[in-house]
């Protein structure tokens, strides 16, 4: 029988987001999180204004 070569399935890259309180919103909103462990960079959806982990 044919030997069949199995697919690797590519892993899907996922931004991780957390919920926060944005300055800017004062309401509870949705955070992209990017950057190095310890140096994280928070995107608020709502204002998309980048916060260092340390400004919020």
């Amino acid at each position: 029988m044919g030997s069949r070569k199995r697919k690797t399935a590519r892993p899907v890259r996922k931004t991780k987001s957390t919920e926060g309180r944005c300055p800017k919103c004062k309401t509870i909103v949705r955070f992209n999180v990017s950057g190095q462990v310890g140096s994280e960079i928070y995107e608020c959806l709502g204002c998309t204004t980048k916060y260092k982990i340390d400004e919020l």
